[in-house]
Parts: structure tokens; C-alpha cells; sequence
């Protein structure tokens, strides 16, 4: 077992006792109410919005009094709003009535609302907060859905300012449950995780020490404020210490990630990051010199985490930044899950990443060997940082439950005040997962990460996961949501035959599945449109890329003896050309778009054309299959494809679209009239 790290010297009078977030910025609000906590970059560059310290208790009053007139303390309140600081104002008013925080995205036009019916289904909440947008939108595309007459809608452009002045400080005590954090919901069984008052100070604290934070943070974040890493440390995190974060939506972060760096030097900021894709796609989408022209000496810590972090990412970040005065010692590796509030290990600021050089076939075998620096046949493993306060963490055998020597792989186990509560709703599930315990001592409960990983000189480092989470830009996808998409309302698919997993292309998590036909569709002629409506429906669904697609032969998906699906199995007969393939589809490199005049005239024909051969060059349909009455979704486009979409439209043509217009599942015939009459305006 590991022990935690030392303190960092540090007294916060406004933190002294305090058993909720609540209390905290009640204080700050009296002692340093001009104090600017929150900004809002709406198009990553122009603000359009802040809060002082004051503002923002006085929202989340006013919040919370108008809750409280349609429900009670303890209510599960589900926030759905875009990015911005109505949805903190929301979040907080939730906390400041004692009820019980969902966050989720609000559903797209022309989407399901499964995801938000299996949110509402699950926690049992009649109540939802929202903006009036959202609340229109839903109106309008979902006016036949049964579950619209189940929830009382309440908006927040409704409430008044006056109405904070009823306010009154709930009896809110550390296991109060602040908020449900869901971790799936599409056509999977939703995990609500239950974090309390008291795991928020908690891995406040923790997070506070890790990076020695105080009252001069200056963030400048664009990760979504609905999921763990966005909400618990770029706004939860600035409140606790009593710091400042500027905000963009994350769209506009894929859009030009230049907005990001450039906020960083205009706001001075301290603190930043995202996980590992976001790095590679920072130096991807930029230039040597555009980098250069930003000072980010100013600059702590550019921490990494929410998905596998690797080496050459790091460092071919570090030397792209060296000339806008980044040191590698910016560089903040850490581990953390939503089950864990947030955090669960960490380094100290400055100390830069550590790096171990390990021995590939050991590794397979869930062993430790570790090889010299400039080894060329080792695997380099990136270290996550140490633990710290009363944190405790077990590497353990998750076959036998006891723990493994020094040298050998095993499974995370968690626990101590950071670790949550359990899943909402589902006794046995969390007595699973938050109650494990060591099958010779019985000592317990530990949290089960499903994570793998092992400690070298008190450094952890994970090196894959047990479970099946698939893992793709810093968003969790589970494979069983996957698979239901895939085999859902189909009659050539066989049902329960299929497997998705990651792959690692180029140093980026992919997404691929296998997929059992049945028995009456081994004789078609033409597989094609079966791989189409695959790629599609995933798309339009989870709005994922599929990296490879692959239909083998009925009866011939590994299973376990009892049934189960053998993904990680799978996927190894995959690599190695061991399946009973039937047919086939694999993304090819994407070919450079031809050096075309710039600026052609954006007349309707030019515009189709144009798209059309988009689609087909990096989507990778036949030109035949191209249908300018289809939604663009249908194409298999994710939401960072319709950013480089809108991106080079809007170049090629000198016509500004916005990239919600190729979000919103248009046409090739809606956007190219929207394009050509823009064009005349």
C-alpha cells in the first residue's frame, strides 16, 4: 500500500471546518466579493460574460429560492444548457438549495432523447432546470415523447434577481449528496455516481495541495463543464480556493486550439489541460510560428489526464511550445475517475513528468521489467504522480483479491474520502465496485477502479484497463452501447454477436467493431450497405468515427464459457488476421484536398460539388453513394470531423458558416443554399 505525500504549507481561513462548497463561497462573497471568479469566452475569444465572487452567490440564491418553490431539499435536479455561465449559476443554485446536481447535455434536434430518458428513469427526477433555448428546443422536436409530461420544466431565464434575497443556508452536512455524476445513459444501463458534499472538499483539498493552488490560480479551460474533469476542476476547483477561471466551449477549442494558447497569454493564466489528444491536436492544427508569437512562461502547470498518456505526446508538446517559453516541468501527469470525484493521484507543480522504459513481452504478461533509458524495444510508460492526505491505493490480483508483489500488474484499488458513494439506484452493482475487499485480511472497502497499473518508487502508472471502457479524446464510450447501436432493428446482424473495442492507430485511440452475421445473410452478394448503416448509426448515435468495421461469420465471436463476450480477446484476433472474416471496412489515409482555386463563386452547384468530394475523400464513401437529401451525420461525421469540415468550407469559399450547421444534421442541399445566399448578404 502506498502512503500519501506531505502537505503543502498553506492556511485558508475560508476553508477552515468546512463541510460543503456552499459555506466557502458565502465567505468569499463577504470578504472578497469583487473578486472576478468566472469568465466566458463564447467564441474563444471575445468575453461575453463573468461573474464576480458576489454575482455568483447571488445567482445561485436566486437559483435555489426559485428551486425550492417547485421541490424540496434532496431532489434530484437534472441541469440540461449549453456551455456558459447560466449552467454554473444552475449547478451552484442546485448545491446552495440542498438538492441533488445531474449534469447532462441537452439532446440535439433530430436526436433521440434516449440518453436524457434513461438519466430521468434512473435517478428518479422530476425536475429539470434549463435554459430557454434548450427548453424550445425540446418543445419543438420532442413534443410527442411520453416522458415530457412526467417532468415539471422549469426555466431559468424565469427567475429574478430580487429572488435571492429569501435565501436561508440549508442544514447541508458532508454525506449530503451534491450531484450524480452519470458515466453512461444511451442504451446502456446509466451509473449515476453519488458524490457528496464532502467528497467535493475532499478531492478540493486534494487537488488544492497537488498542484499548490491559492487564491492567484488563473485557469483558462475548454473542457465540458457537464463531466468530472471540466466541472470538478475548472469550476468547482476556482471557488474553493477563491482563484479565477476563464471558460470557452469546447467547440471552439476544436475548432482553432490557437484559441486556447491565445487566452492563456492574454489572461496570464497559470493553469490548463485536457486530456492526451488534445496535446497531439494543439501541434497538429497550429504552426511553428503562430505558437511562437504567445508567452507562456507565466504557465504552472499544463496537467494531463481522462484517457492513456503517452511519452511522445508530452514531449513533442513541450519542444513544439519551446520557443512561447514552456519548460517540460509544466507538465502535470495524473489519474483520476468520476467513482473518485476526480482526482487520485497527482505530482508536485514543477516536478515535470516521470517516464519508465519497460520490457514489451513482460508487459503482456502483466509483468514489470524495467529496461534501460535508451532501450529501443521497450515500451515507454508515463507515471501519473503519487497520492495524497488519506488516500490509499492497493494493487490487487482481480482474479483472487490479494494483493500483488512489487514487479506485477494488477488492478487500481481505491479508497478513502475522495472515493464516492456508489451508482444511484443500484445496491449491487456498487457493492461490486465500492466495496471490494482483500480476500486474506478482509480488509475493505476499496473503490475497484478497473484500471491497471503498478507503483515504482511511489510513482503509479497505469498501463490499460480491465474493463471495457473504450476511451476516445477524453470521452468514455461503453462498448454494450456501442454493440446495441450496431445490432439494434436489424435483421442481418445477429444479436448479441458483436464486440467493440479501441485501437491505437498512429498514437490515437480508434474505435473498431466486430460484428456475427446471421445465418441468412452469409449469402449476400453485396456487404457494402451493411458496413454503411453501421458507420452511420454510430455516427448519428454517438457521434464517433469507426475506424474499422468487420463481419464475420455466425457462431464465430469468442465467448466465454458462460457466454460473455471476449472483447479484449476479440480484438487480439483481430491484430493478428485470426477472424472468420466474411467482409470488411477500414478508413484509408485520408489523400491531401486538391490545391483548387480559392475563393471559387459559392453558387449553390459549386458548394454541392465541393461537399460531395469532401465526403467522399475523408469519409470515405463512393461518389455514387452520396445523396444531397441525406443528413450529413449519416457520413459518419463526429463532431471534431465537422469542425475541420466548417473549417476548410469556410476557407475554400470565403463564406463564414458556423459549425452548429453541420452539427444540427443539415443537408449537402441545405448547407449549400444556406452558403450560397450568405454569400449574396
Amino acid at each position: 500500500m502506498m502512503t500519501a505525500q506531505p502537505s503543502h504549507e498553506y492556511y485558508d481561513p475560508h476553508l477552515e471546518g468546512a463541510e460543503n462548497i456552499v459555506s466557502i463561497i458565502n465567505e468569499r462573497a463577504i470578504r472578497t466579493p469583487d473578486k472576478n471568479i468566472y469568465r466566458f469566452l463564447e467564441d474563444g475569444e471575445t468575453e461575453t460574460a463573468s461573474f464576480t465572487i458576489k454575482q455568483l452567490d447571488s445567482k445561485a440564491r436566486m437559483v435555489a429560492q426559485n428551486l425550492l418553490k417547485h421541490g424540496k431539499k434532496g431532489d434530484r435536479i437534472l441541469l440540461l444548457f449549453p456551455t456558459g455561465l447560466d449552467y454554473v449559476a444552475a449547478f451552484f443554485g442546485c448545491l446552495y438549495a440542498g438538492m441533488i446536481a445531474i449534469p447532462a447535455y441537452p439532446p440535439r434536434r433530430n436526436r433521440s432523447l434516449d440518453r436524457v430518458v434513461s438519466i430521468i428513469k434512473d435517478s428518479g427526477a422530476t425536475i429539470s432546470l434549463l435554459s430557454r433555448k434548450v427548453s424550445e428546443d425540446i418543445s419543438r422536436n420532442f413534443a410527442d415523447d411520453d416522458i415530457l409530461n412526467t417532468i415539471n420544466w422549469v426555466v431559468f431565464e424565469d427567475f429574478h434577481e430580487s429572488d435571492a434575497s429569501g435565501w436561508k443556508m440549508p442544514d447541508i452536512q458532508s454525506e449530503d449528496l451534491a450531484l450524480l455524476q452519470y458515466t453512461s445513459g444511451s442504451t446502456g444501463e446509466p451509473k449515476g455516481v453519488m458524490i457528496s458534499h464532502g467528497n467535493i472538499i475532499y478531492n478540493s483539498e486534494y487537488i488544492r495541495r497537488s498542484f499548490s493552488f491559492d487564491e492567484n490560480l488563473q485557469g483558462v479551460n475548454w473542457l465540458p463543464i457537464f463531466h468530472d474533469m471540466g466541472l470538478i476542476g475548472t469550476i468547482i476547483q476556482p471557488a474553493y480556493v477563491g482563484g479565477a477561471n476563464v471558460i470557452m466551449p469546447p467547440v471552439t477549442f476544436l475548432k482553432n486550439p490557437l484559441n486556447w494558447l491565445k487566452a492563456i497569454d492574454k489572461y496570464k493564466a497559470n493553469n490548463g489541460g485536457g486530456p492526451n489528444f488534445s496535446y497531439d491536436y494543439c501541434i497538429q492544427k497550429t504552426t511553428e510560428e503562430e505558437r511562437a508569437s504567445f508567452d507562456l512562461s507565466h504557465m504552472e502547470t499544463f496537467y494531463c489526464g481522462a484517457e492513456p498518456i503517452r511519452q511522445s505526446t508530452l514531449e513533442t508538446f513541450a519542444m513544439g511550445l519551446k520557443a512561447s517559453e514552456m519548460s517540460r516541468n509544466m507538465l502535470f501527469p495524473c489519474y483520476g475517475l468520476a467513482e473518485g470525484t476526480l482526482i487520485v493521484s497527482g505530482s508536485h507543480m514543477g516536478a515535470g513528468p516521470k517516464y519508465l522504459n519497460v520490457d514489451a513481452d513482460s508487459l503482456s504478461k502483466n509483468q514489470i521489467n524495467i529496461l534501460a533509458e535508451q532501450e529501443e524495444n521497450g515500451i515507454k510508460l508515463v507515471g501519473c504522480g503519487h497520492l495524497w492526505m488519506d488516500t490509499k491505493v492497493l494493487i490487487v490480483d482481480p482474479e483472487t483479491h490479494l494483493e500483488v508483489q512489487d514487479g506485477t500488474i494488477g488492478e487500481v484499488w481505491i479508497a478513502g474520502p475522495t472515493v464516492a458513494k456508489g451508482y444511484w439506484n443500484n445496491q449491487e452493482l456498487s457493492h461490486q465496485i465500492f466495496h471490494a475487499q482483500l480476500a486474506d485480511t478482509h480488509e475493505g472497502h476499496f473503490m475497484r477502479s478497473g484500471d491497471l497499473g503498478f507503483f515504482h518508487q511511489e510513482e503509479l502508472y497505469i498501463t490499460g484497463r480491465l474493463k471495457d471502457l473504450i476511451i476516445i479524446r477524453g470521452v468514455n464510450y461503453y462498448p454494450t452501447d456501442i454493440e446495441f447501436t450496431v445490432q439494434h432493428n436489424s435483421t442481418t446482424l445477429r444479436q448479441y454477436g458483436g464486440a467493440a473495442f479501441p485501437l491505437v492507430v498512429e498514437g490515437d485511440e480508434k474505435l473498431a467493431v466486430v460484428q456475427e452475421l446471421e445465418r441468412t445473410a452469409m449469402r449476400l452478394d453485396d456487404y457494402e450497405p451493411i458496413l454503411n448503416t453501421i458507420r452511420q448509426d454510430i455516427a448519428m448515435e454517438h457521434e464517433l468515427e469507426v475506424y474499422a468495421i468487420i463481419l464475420i461469420r455466425t457462431g464465430s465471436l469468442p465467448l466465454t464459457s458462460s457466454g460473455k463476450i471476449q472483447r479484449r480477446h476479440c480484438k487480439n484476433l483481430f491484430l493478428n488476421e485470426q477472424l472468420s472474416v466474411v467482409a470488411s471496412w477500414q478508413q484509408k489515409q485520408t489523400e491531401a484536398p486538391s490545391q483548387a482555386q480559392e475563393h471559387p463563386e459559392p453558387t449553390e452547384e459549386a458548394i454541392k460539388e465541393w461537399l460531395t468530394h469532401w465526403i467522399v475523400r475523408n469519409q470515405h464513401f463512393k461518389l455514387e453513394d452520396i445523396d444531397p437529401e441525406k443528413h450529413l451525420l449519416s457520413y459518419g461525421l463526429d463532431s471534431l470531423a465537422a469542425v475541420n469540415l466548417e473549417t476548410e468550407i469556410s476557407a475554400h469559399f470565403g463564406v463564414q458558416w458556423h459549425v452548429s450547421s453541420f452539427m444540427l444534421n443539415p443537408t449537402i442541399n441545405k448547407i449549400a443554399k444556406e452558403g450560397a445566399e450568405m454569400a449574396k448578404e
